[in-house]
């Protein structure tokens, strides 16, 4: 199935990508899956609709949960063959699994979740090995290089770009995320004060304070949040 579809497409895969994704659509007709992987002419379907959207040139819709939201894989691009949420309501293409046999795996281990159920690679909670560590810190120096680049002008890519940083930074870089707690686009603000939040990182603590008092609308609410989870983990090292 997937070698005659990338060839319609005109994508490349590696030969292990697609042997893996053959794999996973047999077990399907054995299995229920909520996140389903989708026939041929669905993933053409949505993949053409979204060749007209600047900010999905880089990624193949591959799975769906039937309710308009889809699961899909870059194909090029600073993030290639990591995979990322399309969202019907709310953009946000971050990547949330390293590669699709680590997305696979835990459909495998969960295959009624849906995608806000799924425990993800990114962003990650424990410490990672020093050959992924290395391999998303140079994603993230790339995708910092596209955003100081004068090609890129479209504050709707710098802002995908943006929210993919930040999901990928490791943990210990993330003093790197606080800069953007100061960012002009109230949703790179936001997006950053939740993963500052979702890591409980104290040093930045002074500085969700500031927000939660000045920030834009959504900042100041996400820096409240935020400000509770790392309270929470203060009280747990007591």
């Amino acid at each position: 199935m997937f070698i005659d579809l990338l060839k319609k497409l005109n994508i490349t895969l590696p030969v292990e990508l697609v042997e893996e994704l053959e794999t996973h659509k047999k077990k399907q007709k054995d299995q229920i899956f909520f996140l389903r992987l989708m026939d041929s002419d669905e993933i053409i379907e949505v993949a053409e609709f979204m060749s007209e959207i600047e900010v999905y040139q880089d990624i193949i819709p591959l799975w769906t949960d039937d309710n308009s939201n889809y699961i899909g894989v870059y194909i090029q691009g600073a993030s290639k063959y990591r995979i990322c949420y399309i969202n019907h309501e709310e953009t946000d293409l971050s990547p949330g699994f390293r590669s699709i046999s680590s997305f696979i795996t835990k459909l495998g281990l969960h295959p009624n979740f849906d995608w806000d159920e799924l425990e993800k690679d990114y962003p990650s909670e424990i410490e990672i090995s020093s050959t992924e560590m290395d391999e998303d810190l140079s994603c993230i120096d790339e995708l910092n290089n596209l955003i100081s680049s004068n090609q890129l002008e479209n504050d709707d890519i710098r802002c995908q770009y943006i929210f993919s940083i930040m999901a990928l930074t490791p943990i210990k870089h993330l003093e790197s995320l606080i800069k953007y707690l100061d960012d002009e686009d109230m949703y790179v603000q936001e997006k950053a004060c939740e993963i500052i939040g979702f890591h409980r990182y104290i040093p930045a603590r002074e500085k969700l304070l500031e927000v939660s008092k000045n920030g834009m609308h959504n900042g100041k609410l996400a820096a409240k949040k935020a400000l509770a989870r790392i309270r929470e983990k203060q009280k747990e090292e007591i």
